[in-house]
């Protein structure tokens, strides 16, 4: 992740898409969580709005936290998210390449979910219904099991806790490999 400091008090983190240390440039796949949700904008989508093609930016470090670091690990990983998530997740299909198969969901908005599965490859990809979760939380309720060796759950904060436990029971899969980052969460700006 990379932060940046988006107004004169508070800083935002996102997921680099892309990085090339030599020119200095990254690119970031943005998900504008204000437009689907009402009230003003969050202090990030604020910034994003006022940011025009070619305005340069710092970047403040690469960083990520210890537990929700990608693994190397063979076989399945299994994802659930967010709009928030799919430039992590789309990084994460990149990084392990042939080395991994990704599977799992992301809830989007209807009219982003072409455009999503076009950008997720193996990931599940469904229209988010009003109450954050409930889709993603419906999926898993319904998948099929199969054999994952780990999973990653971003996004919506109260959305992860149900997830880990439907996917430790459906996936048999001990708390310690099923690693959770929130991204946001209802009620709560700044997460």
């Amino acid at each position: 992740m990379t932060t940046f400091l988006v107004s004169p008090t508070e800083f935002r983190r996102y997921t680099p898409d892309a990085f090339d240390a030599t020119a200095g440039a990254m690119s970031i796949l943005f998900h504008r969580h204000s437009l689907c949700v009402e009230g003003p904008p969050s202090p990030g989508d604020a910034w994003l709005g006022d940011l025009t093609i070619g305005t340069r930016v710092s970047a403040m470090g690469l960083e990520s936290t210890r537990s929700f670091r990608a693994r190397e690990v063979p076989g399945p990983v299994l994802v659930c998210g967010d709009g928030t998530t799919v430039g992590l997740w789309s990084s994460l299909i990149r990084w392990l390449g042939d080395r991994a198969r990704v599977c799992g969901v992301v809830e989007v908005p209807a009219h982003d979910v072409p455009l999503v599965q076009a950008l997720l490859p193996g990931v599940e990809v469904v229209a988010q219904t009003e109450q954050p979760g409930e889709a993603v939380l419906s999926w898993l309720d319904d998948a099929p099991p199969e054999n994952v060796t780990h999973a990653y759950l971003s996004g919506h904060g109260q959305t992860i806790q149900p997830a880990r436990n439907v996917v430790r029971s459906r996936y048999d899969l001990h708390r310690s490999i099923i690693y959770t980052q929130p991204y946001w969460a209802t009620g709560k700006v700044g997460l």
